[in-house]
């Protein structure tokens, strides 16, 4: 039997009880829900699709089929245009949401997630879960965090190791794990040393994707591999490395991805989307990493349902496939070093598996430890005549890096201090230093 997620929801139960149109009813509920740029994208979605060949409600914590009788009432409605029907289905009525991705039972007001996939196999699935209960329903899922709409599910998790784990829903490794090592193998000798030598791991956490929110995004992904499969005849299923701060990270954690980082990346961006690094080149993502008050950094290890990529130049303003042939963006089709997965499908495709957490041996023990000597003066000099004259000496791996952190620079992403700090970090002190002398 069916089990609906439900809130309370007087605003729902308002427009539910209207008597005029169920498109014009939608419409109003939809944007209750949505912030306006957010229903613009959703809407947008709805239009862009092709005729669903399956309509799909997330139900005991999986994407489940709806009945055929069901689905050919959804797929009529949706043709003509219809951005919400009504359903009788087991003698309830529901209210099927295209804008909001969403069932809504008529008499409590508790909703459901709902998907499809359309003929050419494209996968159109709801960013974030909805846990709504209905009117005057008890919760009995767990007990609930205040300001969230999901249980907080202690069932399977004991109370040392929660109190252990820095993140949510994530499993802290011990150094002799097998998953430790081989996540530390990649890490460390994928190039990351050769950016920052002194780097070194302070822990490995395995995400365990143990509550509603992540069984969700998990469902979904997995799902779209499926379907990617079907479609494509491979789902291109890659890793990729993902950069950012210990706070963005957190949230990562607990709801998913929310936004693009090709802000971060300024004019070396290939597109308007989420960026990871390809397996084999993290030291690309740990720039984008920022350091907090112990001067610690993140990254997180997460497989990339890619599907059939195209290349996307740096600086495009590309925010989605250019046609219907491709589903993800690359920089280099032999030896990507970046994978760009678009917006509407950032918590549907990437999922994310280790979070590693490292340092530089100038961060240890919560302060700053010298380098050695004083940083160079000078760095007022054209920063591309600089790299220009290091490049002479440096490795293409090292000036990449710097090239990116300079394009940062310019964009306003980085700080001066910052961007100082990692060229340093990068070039050392003593090139800068000889590189400077020669050039004055």
């Amino acid at each position: 039997m069916e089990r609906s997620n439900r809130v309370v929801s007087h605003a729902a139960g308002a427009i539910l009880k209207d008597d005029r149109p169920s498109s014009m009813r939608t419409s109003d509920l939809s944007m209750a829900f949505f912030p306006s740029d957010q229903f613009v994208r959703a809407f947008n979605n709805f239009k862009k699709s092709s005729a669903p060949s399956r309509f799909l409600l997330f139900l005991e914590e999986e994407w489940v089929d709806v009945a055929a009788q069901v689905f050919e009432e959804l797929a009529a409605g949706f043709l003509a245009g219809k951005t919400a029907l009504e359903v009788a289905v087991h003698g309830k009525n529901y209210l099927f949401d295209f804008i909001g991705m969403s069932r809504i039972d008529a008499e409590t007001g508790g909703q459901n997630s709902l998907a499809w996939i359309d003929v050419h196999g494209r996968c159109f699935f709801p960013a974030h879960p909805i846990c709504r209960f209905g009117f005057g329903e008890k919760r009995t899922l767990g007990r609930f965090r205040a300001g969230s709409d999901y249980p907080e599910v202690l069932s399977d998790v004991n109370a040392e190791e929660v109190s252990s784990n820095r993140w949510p829903d994530a499993k802290l490794l011990n150094g002799d794990d097998r998953f430790y090592k081989l996540v530390e193998k990649l890490f460390l000798l994928s190039g990351i040393k050769k950016l920052m030598p002194t780097a070194f791991i302070t822990s490995i956490h395995r995400c365990s994707h143990s509550s509603p929110g992540s069984k969700f995004r998990l469902a979904s992904f997995q799902l779209r591999k499926k379907a990617m499969t079907e479609a494509r005849g491979n789902a291109n299923v890659k890793f990729g490395w993902y950069g950012t701060s210990a706070s963005e990270m957190y949230a990562l954690m607990s709801s998913g991805f929310t936004k693009p980082n090709n802000g971060q990346l300024a004019a070396a961006a290939h597109g308007v989307g989420l960026h990871l690094s390809s397996p084999h080149f993290p030291c690309a993502s740990a720039l984008l990493s920022e350091a907090d008050e112990e001067g610690e950094r993140h990254v997180v290890l997460c497989r990339v349902i890619m599907g059939k990529s195209e290349i996307v130049e740096p600086g495009s303003t590309q925010d989605r496939p250019s046609d219907e042939a491709f589903d993800s963006g690359v920089d280099d089709a032999t030896n990507p070093k970046w994978l760009v997965v678009w917006r509407s499908d950032m918590n549907s495709r990437i999922i994310p598996e280790y979070i590693v957490s490292f340092k530089t041996s100038g961060h240890c023990h919560g302060r700053r430890a010298t380098v050695g000597h004083k940083p160079p003066s000078g760095l007022g000099l054209s920063f591309s005549k600089l790299f220009v004259e290091m490049g002479r000496i440096l490795p293409s791996s090292k000036m990449h890096a710097l090239e990116l952190l300079h394009d940062q620079y310019k964009g306003g992403k980085r700080s001066k201090e910052s961007f100082v700090r990692q060229v340093r970090s990068i070039a050392g002190d003593r090139l800068l230093s000889s590189t400077i002398k020669r050039l004055r």
